[in-house]
């Protein structure tokens, strides 16, 4: 997890983090799948093996969320935050224009998270919104300040929602 924090620390692009953050949402259910379903009997584990395969039904990551909440190994807010993370990127990639971690869009995102603090980042927006001029240097240090704060907190998120999947199977 240390490496994927240093990633998403050093990621300079929006799409980049967003990516960075779905490939370890994408291992952590990979390797909870494997947790939740690991079978000895040859026969039980060549039918679930072909669920989980890369052609198999049960490959996407959308779909595996959707059987890990159904079976109660994912609570609802992991489920609906990682969902919104992938929604973003495919939004991200969808996009002309490179989107900063102060866009508007980005700061509601973090607003819609279960798994982030969202004061800080509201304390600072409510600062920010009483500065009038733009081109000066007080406003475009709370900018770089804003930067900082949502990508440490949507860093956070990304590690809580980490620390969530990587739990032993209940079943």
């Amino acid at each position: 997890m240390v490496d994927y924090i240093d990633k998403l620390s050093e990621e300079p692009s929006l799409l980049g983090f967003f990516t960075l953050a779905n490939q370890l949402f994408t291992k952590d259910v990979e390797q909870l799948i494997e947790r939740v379903f690991r079978k000895t009997d040859f026969a039980l584990k060549s039918v679930v093996d072909s669920l989980f395969e890369h052609q198999g039904p049960l490959a996407d990551l959308s779909v595996r969320l959707k059987v890990l909440l159904g079976l109660g190994v994912i609570s609802p807010k992991v489920f609906e935050d990682i969902s919104l993370f992938l929604e973003v990127k495919r939004h991200l990639k969808d996009e002309e224009e490179e989107f900063t971690f102060s866009h508007p869009a980005v700061i509601q995102f973090a607003k819609d998270l279960h798994h982030i603090d969202f004061l800080p980042i509201n304390e600072l927006l409510n600062v920010k919104t009483t500065m009038e001029n733009k081109d000066s240097m007080l406003f475009q240090m709370q900018q770089m300040r804003l930067e900082k704060i949502i990508r440490s907190s949507l860093i956070l998120a990304v590690t809580e929602i980490d620390e969530q999947l990587n739990v032993e199977s209940p079943l």
